[in-house]
């Protein structure tokens, strides 16, 4: 039995009854991880020796963390998240060599939780950006094509669940962090309502886009992971009655890929055809990019403030700094007061058209070339800043609502193509249950060409932005 391709709620099942081993599931997980890192470098900082240390004193000891929800399944940690005791860059030169002597409480958390961490997942310079590249521990690739991106900032993570290298994965989200990354490999990414998650930081209240959230190959997956996150039963059957649903494939007038555009309206017919209410409807969401890029803005004021001249820093983060530091009390005070009425308009929306859920694209692309470092051009629209092709992403992060990319199908050339659901604020569990019905929809998402994978050559394959 090939114990890496099944999801993780039949990997915790088979774990419970005693029918495999903790270590036997890290062993199958390690071989998966041992065929495709030469390729996709998903996770780039691995520790084996502890990871099968603690999976040894899981098998012989049933009493160490019994109960525990996540016990015996094996995780890696984004490389954005503290954990003592191994390397973790953030992927920034700034931090080459950190090696942290607490855990982040949500590391802290999940460790409690039972899980086999292996190691951190890459991410981009400091997450910003969603291609996930670095000059520390490189670029990470699509499994499914390596000539294209993986997304980010959770591309790690991302790209090593499609490949069957992890049960679960925490990532984080400010402009589409989890659900981008998502929608290019083919998982499902869930950003929780705003504040929903314990063991998170808050710098400032004003600064409360950035979150983290669950990813999985199912959304059952995604369920377990989240109700381990929370503290929380999150159920993951779907819904007996089909759900009514709002429709707009951009938000309005979002640019979108043609391939992408296609898919999610296919999505659309899809769900129609399968007795969902799908009533083309838009939430008004005027002003949120203005307002995301401000207060996006102003939170790097309070987190990297001091790197705003350290030429080690990608530009993109310099300028996210700079940006911040310019905000007047008034600017900042104006994106607030939009914010606010973004947020109320959200909710409205949702009671006076009796909906369950928001379908709209994840991503406003397909995955792109690795040689790009950003999108500057859709279906003829040009872009001028490195987050502008994430919109789809972005005005939702406005409105604090739970959000989530899951996989719909494939462009002509075999790349993934995710939609995304989203819903009321404090409405997660809920969605899960349209995203679990959706699923039976949409069918059971394949796995990338792991013996093609295995047998590629680096060298043949075109370099990342940085050469």
């Amino acid at each position: 039995m090939d114990l890496a391709a099944l999801t993780a709620v039949e990997q915790k099942a088979l774990l419970e009854a005693r029918k495999v081993s903790c270590r036997e599931l890290l062993a199958d997980c390690r071989r998966r991880t041992e065929l495709t890192e030469p390729v996709v470098n998903a996770i780039p900082t691995v520790h084996w020796n502890t990871a099968e240390d603690l999976a040894r004193r899981l098998d012989d000891d049933p009493e160490l963390l019994e109960g525990k929800p996540l016990r015996g399944l094996v995780t890696a940690f984004k490389d954005l998240l503290e954990t003592e005791g191994v390397l973790t860059t953030a992927g920034s030169p700034v931090h080459a060599d950190r090696i942290p002597t607490t855990d982040h409480p949500l590391v802290a958390h999940l460790r409690r939780c039972g899980v086999v961490p292996i190691g951190k997942t890459n991410t981009p310079e400091f997450g910003k950006g969603s291609h996930t590249f670095n000059p520390v521990l490189g670029l990470t690739r699509n499994p499914w094509n390596p000539a294209r991106s993986a997304g980010g900032s959770s591309g790690g993570a991302a790209a090593a669940l499609a490949c069957g290298s992890l049960s679960v994965a925490d990532g984080s989200d400010l402009g589409g962090s989890l659900r981008n990354p998502a929608s290019f490999n083919g998982v499902v990414g869930f950003r929780p309502t705003t504040g929903s998650i314990p063991h998170e930081e808050f710098v400032d209240p004003r600064t409360d886009h950035s979150t983290t959230g669950p990813m999985g190959r199912t959304v059952a997956d995604v369920a377990l992971m989240l109700g381990a996150m929370t503290g929380l039963e999150v159920p993951s059957e779907s819904r007996r009655q089909p759900p009514r649903i709002a429709f707009s494939a951009d938000l309005g007038d979002l640019p979108l890929d043609p391939e992408v555009e296609a898919a999610t309206t296919k999505a659309a017919c899809l769900l129609s055809e399968a007795g969902w209410e799908v009533t083309e409807a838009c939430p008004d969401l005027g002003g949120a990019d203005s307002c995301f890029e401000d207060l996006r803005g102003l939170l790097q004021t309070f987190r990297l403030a001091p790197l705003l001249n350290d030429m080690r820093v990608k530009s993109t983060v310099r300028y996210e700094i700079e940006l911040g530091l310019s905000l007047t009390a008034e600017r900042i005070d104006r994106a607030l007061a939009t914010q606010k009425r973004i947020r109320a308009n959200w909710e409205q929306f949702f009671t006076e058209g009796g909906f369950s859920a928001f379908l709209s694209a994840t991503s406003q692309v397909q995955p792109f070339p690795v040689g790009l470092e950003w999108v500057d051009e859709i279906n003829g629209t040009l872009l001028d800043h490195y987050t502008h092709w994430m919109r789809s992403c972005s005005r939702i992060t406005v409105t604090g609502a739970p959000a989530a990319s899951l996989p719909a199908g494939f462009t002509k050339v075999g790349l993934p193509v995710g939609v995304q659901f989203s819903a009321p604020s404090g409405d997660d569990v809920n969605l899960i249950s349209v995203l679990a019905t959706a699923e039976e929809v949409f069918g059971p998402m394949p796995s990338p060409d792991i013996g093609s994978l295995s047998t590629l050559k680096t060298e043949t394959l075109p370099p990342g932005p940085l050469g």
